[in-house]
C-alpha cells in the first residue's frame, strides 16, 4: 500500500523529498474526490499534482522555469505567475485551495491567510500542509553536537539548516490553526505526519541527494535512471514511514479547514 504512494514520487524525486510528497500525497488520497475547482497555491512544477489530483483547475507560482515545466506537464486549465499575498482571483472564486507545503516559505504569512479566505467559496475547504516548531528539535546533528557540549555548534547548524530550507515559519500545531482559524476558517481535521525518525531520514536525504541536485541542474530531471530495482532498500526504509498516521512527535501537519456558510 505505501509503494502506491511511494513510488510514483521516488521515481522522479530525490529520496528525501519523495518521502514528504509521498505521504502527503497519502493523505489527500484519503479525503477522496476534492471539490472543483481546485487552486494549487505554490503549484511548483506540477508534478505533485500530476502524480496526486491529475487534473487542476489553477495553479500559481512566483518561479518562472517552474511554471514552463508544469506547462509541459498539461495538468493546469491555467497557470499565473502571481504571488500568494496578492491573488489575482476574484472573491470566492474556488471551491477548494491546496497549498502543499509552500506558505511556510512566504514571509508575510498573514497576507497569505487573508487571501486564500477572500478567495475561497463559503463551504469552501483549505487543505495545506506546513512543518512545525518541532522539526529542527528532532533533527540529529544538532542532537548529536549539545552531547558534546557545542551548543553555539548545535544553534549554528539549525539556522544553517532553516536558512537552507527557506523556512520562515515553523509554529507549533496550536498556532498554525490559530492563524488559519483568525482569518474565518474553521479546522476540521489535523494530522501530524513525518515522525523525528523520519525527520532525521529527511535530514541526511538532503546530502545523500547531493548527486540528484547536480543532475537537476544538467539536465532538469531528479533522477536520471528510475529503474525500480535500484531503489529497493529506498522503498523498504521509507515506505513504512509513508503510512505513519499522526505519530508522537509529528514534524508536520497537515490540515483541512472550511469557509463556513454566512
Amino acid at each position: 500500500m505505501s509503494n502506491d504512494f511511494l513510488w510514483p514520487q521516488l521515481k522522479e524525486l530525490p529520496a528525501f523529498r519523495a518521502l514528504i510528497r509521498a505521504s502527503e500525497a497519502r493523505l489527500l488520497a484519503e479525503l477522496g474526490p476534492l471539490p472543483q475547482p481546485i487552486l494549487d497555491l505554490g503549484c511548483g512544477d506540477g508534478h505533485f499534482a500530476q502524480v496526486t489530483l491529475g487534473q487542476v483547475g489553477v495553479g500559481i507560482d512566483l518561479d518562472a522555469a517552474n511554471l514552463l515545466e508544469a506547462r509541459e506537464r498539461k495538468v493546469y486549465a491555467s497557470l499565473s505567475r502571481a504571488s500568494a499575498t496578492t491573488l489575482p482571483f476574484a472573491n470566492h472564486t474556488f471551491a477548494c485551495i491546496i497549498s502543499n507545503c509552500v506558505i511556510e516559505h512566504i514571509p508575510d504569512n498573514d497576507a497569505v491567510m487573508h487571501e486564500v479566505a477572500r478567495v475561497l467559496r463559503p463551504g469552501g475547504r483549505f487543505i495545506f500542509s506546513v512543518p512545525t516548531d518541532r522539526l529542527n528539535a528532532s533533527l540529529f546533528v544538532p542532537a548529536f553536537l549539545k552531547r558534546f557540549g557545542a551548543h553555539g555548534l548545535a544553534r549554528k547548524y539549525i539556522d544553517w539548516f532553516t536558512r537552507m530550507q527557506v523556512h520562515f515559519h515553523m509554529y507549533s500545531p496550536n498556532e498554525w490553526q490559530r492563524r488559519v482559524e483568525a482569518v474565518g476558517l474553521r479546522v476540521v481535521q489535523q494530522t501530524g505526519y513525518i515522525s523525528p525518525r523520519a525527520a532525521r531520514v529527511m535530514e541526511f536525504g538532503h546530502y545523500w541527494g547531493l548527486g540528484n541536485l547536480i543532475s537537476r541542474k544538467l539536465t532538469r530531471r531528479w533522477v536520471l535512471w528510475p529503474w525500480r530495482p535500484r531503489f529497493a532498500l529506498e522503498e523498504a526504509v521509507l515506505g513504512p514511514m509513508v503510512m505513519e498516521n499522526d505519530p508522537p512527535g509529528a514534524t508536520c501537519v497537515f490540515f483541512v479547514a472550511i469557509k463556513d456558510q454566512p
